[in-house]
């Protein structure tokens, strides 16, 4: 998610997105970044962040902010130059590597092995260790939106991205032996958003209508679940994101609810495609719907058999733009949203479904009063300014190793 910076927007915050894991909260701004750890935003009052200025470096106005799990690697993307890849180590304090492309960057996205770079009509990919270009998806269908994941389990780096600028076509691509892997109908309007669950064998996807939130199994394409996400005709879907164990769905949008899904097939469900089928006297009226009434009535069917949200949360309004999470903490899930106007909201995701209630509030971004940037670059662990060169033996220190600018 990244949004460009407005003078009316008094936290002067461009960029909110959670990490792979969903175990920090990035924010970019007008000066540098701050990351926040959401353990702690669920249990403490108070608020410590990690954050720097980027100012010295002359990356003003960070437009996208990726960090590499909970690791010191991280990518910026400034305003001064969009079109430039700037791959940083904040213990360090050191660019490693700068690419720069022919047009603006919309999207970036990492794991242990891949940086994938998304520009509205190619995919680059470059290998994490040495920044080494692997391969670019060159003229794909233009995705102005920025729309692309890539799975994030180690060993496996499957990109997905809109194969078709006239319907919600998925395309899949291994981005570890570089070759097409499938492409599937996902919708028939073109796709707003899109996202793997952490083991990488489901992606969630929304269409631009943004009515319906469809599950698929990866890599077949095997339509597994579809949500009917409220009674508006049409929002933009800002986020969805898996709860770890792939057990709950969440979105978020233009609107001031956040749904969640329950990712559980009905009795007797054994077909991968029977979740937006219907069964008994229901499925009667169906086939004779289908045998008589043209396809535009068919739309109604679709209503009528989808399944809705298990659960909501309100946010206090409609903001410019927001990212939501499922998070897990001590054995409890909760639903985490993040808003460009600067605040998160966590609520505790209740078994029983319903409206969720917030249970914990706070302010972020570059002018929270209450949060205490720590002077250390990795939660707490002493930082060497002298340091050039990533540990690659250290977990929060990981690489690359080598590099080479371009």
């Amino acid at each position: 998610m990244s949004a460009s910076n407005t003078d009316d927007t008094p936290e002067t915050i461009n960029y909110i997105g959670f990490n792979q894991d969903s175990k920090i909260i990035s924010v970019g701004h007008k000066e540098g970044y701050m990351f926040y750890k959401t353990a702690d935003i669920l249990e403490n009052s108070t608020l410590t962040c990690e954050g720097q200025s980027l100012n010295h470096l002359g990356l003003n106005n960070c437009l996208i902010i990726e960090r590499l799990f909970s690791s010191a690697l991280m990518v910026v993307i400034s305003q001064k130059d969009p079109r430039v890849l700037h791959v940083y180590h904040f213990t360090s304090k050191n660019i490693i590597c700068d690419h720069r492309f022919n047009k603006s960057i919309l999207t970036v996205r990492l794991n242990r092995d891949r940086i994938v770079v998304c520009l509205e009509d190619c995919i680059y990919i470059y290998n994490l260790k040495d920044m080494k270009m692997m391969h670019n998806i060159m003229d794909t269908p233009m995705n102005k939106l920025g729309v692309v994941d890539l799975t994030s389990k180690p060993g496996n780096a499957l990109i997905a991205y809109p194969g078709s600028t006239d319907t919600g076509s998925v395309h899949l691509f291994d981005a570890i032996n570089l070759s097409s892997v499938n492409t599937f109908v996902a919708h028939e309007g073109t796709l707003a958003c899109l996202k793997f669950n952490q083991e990488g064998s489901m992606i969630a996807t929304a269409s631009t209508k943004g009515t319906v939130i469809r599950v698929y199994s990866v890599p077949t394409g095997t339509r597994m679940f579809e949500f009917r996400r409220g009674v508006s005709r049409c929002v933009t879907i800002y986020s969805l994101c898996f709860s770890c164990d792939s057990k709950y769905l969440a979105s978020s949008s233009n609107t001031e609810t956040v749904h969640v899904f329950k990712l559980e097939k009905s009795e007797g469900d054994d077909k991968p495609e029977a979740a937006n089928e219907s069964v008994g006297w229901f499925d009667t009226i169906n086939k004779t719907i289908s045998a008589y009434m043209p396809s535009q009535v068919l739309q109604v069917s679709e209503f009528m058999t989808t399944e809705r949200s298990f659960a909501t949360a309100k946010l206090p309004g409609a903001t410019r733009t927001n990212q939501v999470a499922l998070v897990s903490n001590k054995n409890q899930q909760y639903v985490m949203a993040a808003t460009s106007d600067g605040f998160v909201y966590a609520y505790r995701l209740d078994p029983e479904g319903g409206e969720l209630d917030l249970i914990k509030q706070h302010r972020i971004g570059p002018k929270t009063e209450s949060c205490r940037i720590s002077p250390l670059g990795t939660g707490g662990k002493s930082s060497d300014s002298n340091q050039t060169v990533p540990n690659m033996d250290d977990p929060d220190d990981f690489p690359p190793m080598s590099h080479t600018s371009g």
